[in-house]
């Protein structure tokens, strides 16, 4: 080495024995990378070919197609299909601008919602769910880079708000939210199914066009209702709300051999089809969840009561004091004043003073017992999400003021179904009956063995009662519900409604409770009506309605329908009204 290089390497602080140093480490290194990268293509070459696959590989999981849900004769209610949804995944769209002026039109949104859609982050967004199958072949074919149809699941609804509040909805992921669509939710839902999926080098999921296996699918429920008698009994309610002015008005009609809710009406109600945009206060069953006080409909409860104890008969006679009667310092007073009454008459008349009367010689304890074998202040146990018992206390015998008020349904609140179901004890001969969701199960034709709750009058005392209550229509307030060549049996009411704290002079609850046929009965209908306007009372405004359904329900059900299956039963355990 020349005496100029070795100067050269002195000034670069480089000595012969540390540039050798360097080189070998270099050396090393390098054969060290060699022989991984040897490693990784041969040794390793499988493990890392499987580990690539683990990571691009994911399961996705796919829901089960939601089961139909059908009235009792199968016609369907709910059904589920499956519709494109317009995705997009804007890191991978160029010209969000271009991408959204496109698909403005197929999507009938504005280009800038869209684009706004489209600049809010760079992973996956929804453009819009459940697209028609015009838009969805629009979108095909625009082939625009990063956005994809992707298959969902929609649940349908053919006959709109028919049912709205009683069925109610599942949402955009299956999941039922209200009604029978939540009540059932399980058995609707199925079970879900796991499918392989792949991701893309950024992690994003590929979509998969795939379905769960069909016996995973769920099981279809069959409701007791009947399309035909919901559609009609809808009608004549919405036709009663326009011509009264009414807030709302609520139809209940039960089979009272088995407690099958045939009908079920609410109106105004909404279409579950489309029940984001909806009222959301549609939503509400008021038949099973909204409590209100029955007035005169609950007379013959504490009628009954009073005969199965044997305190009274029907042809006692009461002096009703011309319509004015002081009990304490408070005094009760009837709508139609009247002198003496009998028994039936005082149900016939809906006489406050009567009934309070009558459980005079009943008492306090006996009176509040009785009306809880008949149901009320128990949950009346339909299954129906949300449903309520509505409200009876115990009342001291001392506390007669409570005792009358009681009698002819004040300080007690019911449910529409709930009172339904007790009138049903007076139709099928005392037996106490759970209202029912379901079709009754039929084998061969016939319907099984539907078993009763407790006996909760004796036979003798329901006959009497019904027969009672056939004088309300033939002769009392009642008129407005007879039918011709058919015997009807009903109670109206005209309840004052409760407003902060005290009873209101001007707002009511009209109410009809009727039993068609009064022989032989087949069915039991309730017609509520919410704050009437002008001519308020039960037998103006809510028996009319009772009428026109039970006819449509005689001609085109009461013919048709099985006899009443044999019933088991088990055991028994031992305002002023004006209408």
């Amino acid at each position: 080495m020349t005496r100029a290089r070795r100067a050269r390497r002195r000034r670069a602080g480089l000595r012969p024995g540390r540039l050798d140093a360097i080189a070998v480490v270099a050396l090393l290194g390098f054969a060290a990378l060699f022989a991984r990268a040897i490693q990784l293509q041969t040794l390793d070459a499988e493990w890392l070919s499987a580990r690539a696959g683990r990571q691009a590989q994911t399961t996705v999981e796919m829901q089960a197609l939601r089961a139909d849900l059908q009235d009792r004769r199968g016609n369907v209610l709910a059904v589920s299909a499956t519709v494109d949804s317009v995705a997009a995944w804007p890191k991978r769209i160029a010209d969000r601008r271009a991408a959204a002026r496109a698909l403005s039109g197929p999507l009938k949104l504005p280009a800038r919602e869209l684009e706004k859609r489209l600049t809010r982050g760079s992973g996956f967004v929804w453009l819009q769910r459940w697209v028609s199958p015009d838009a969805a072949d629009k979108v095909a074919r625009l082939n625009l880079a990063g956005v994809q149809l992707m298959p969902e699941r929609r649940r349908f609804y053919p006959n709109g708000e028919m049912a709205g509040a009683l069925i109610g909805f599942a949402d955009r992921d299956g999941r039922g939210l209200s009604g029978i669509e939540l009540a059932f939710d399980r058995e609707l839902r199925g079970a879900s199914a796991e499918i392989a999926a792949r991701r893309d080098a950024h992690g994003q999921l590929l979509p998969t066009v795939s379905s769960a296996p069909a016996e995973r699918t769920g099981r279809a429920v069959r409701l007791a209702i009947d399309v035909r008698l919901q559609h009609f009994a809808e009608s004549a309610l919405a036709e009663s709300l326009a011509k009264t002015g009414a807030r709302h008005a609520t139809l209940v009609a039960m089979d009272p051999w088995t407690g099958e809710i045939l009908a079920l009406a609410e109106s105004p109600s909404f279409d579950p089809n489309r029940f984001w945009t909806e009222d959301k206060s549609l939503y509400r069953a008021r038949a099973f969840v909204d409590a209100f006080e029955p007035g005169s409909t609950l007379k013959p409860f504490s009628v009954a009561v009073a005969l199965d104890a044997g305190v009274v008969r029907p042809t006692d006679r009461f002096d009703c004091e011309n319509g004015h009667y002081k009990i304490g310092r408070r005094t009760i007073r009837d709508y139609h004043p009247h002198e003496i009454l009998d028994v039936t008459q005082i149900v016939a008349e809906s006489s406050n003073i009567g009934v309070a009367k009558i459980v005079e010689r009943l008492g306090a304890r006996r009176l509040v017992d009785g009306m809880r074998r008949f149901g009320f202040g128990d949950v009346p146990g339909s299954g129906f999400p949300g449903e309520i018992g509505g409200a009876l206390r115990d009342i001291r015998e001392r506390q007669a003021i409570e005792r009358a008020n009681l009698a002819f349904g004040q300080g007690i609140t019911v449910t529409p179904v709930q009172l339904v179901a007790a009138m049903a004890v007076f139709a099928n001969g005392g037996l106490r009956v759970t209202p029912r969701l379901l079709a009754v199960e039929q084998r061969d034709g016939q319907r099984l063995a539907v078993e009763l709750g407790p006996r909760v009058i004796s036979e003798q005392t329901a006959r009497t009662v019904l027969g009672m209550l056939r004088a309300v229509v033939e002769e009392g307030t009642g008129g407005n519900a007879a039918l011709p060549n058919v015997p009807v049996a009903g109670k109206t009411g005209t309840a004052q409604k409760v407003k902060e704290g005290t009873y209101s002079q001007k707002d009511y609850i009209a109410s009809f409770v009727g039993i068609a046929p009064a022989v032989n009965p087949r069915f039991v209908i309730g017609v509520f009506v919410d704050e009437p306007q002008g001519l308020h009372t039960g037998g103006i405004v809510a028996a009319p309605v009772f009428r026109e359904v039970a006819a449509y329900a005689l001609d085109q059900l009461g013919q048709g329908n099985a006899p009443a299956p044999q019933i088991q039963t088990r055991a028994a355990p031992r305002k002023r009204d004006d209408s």
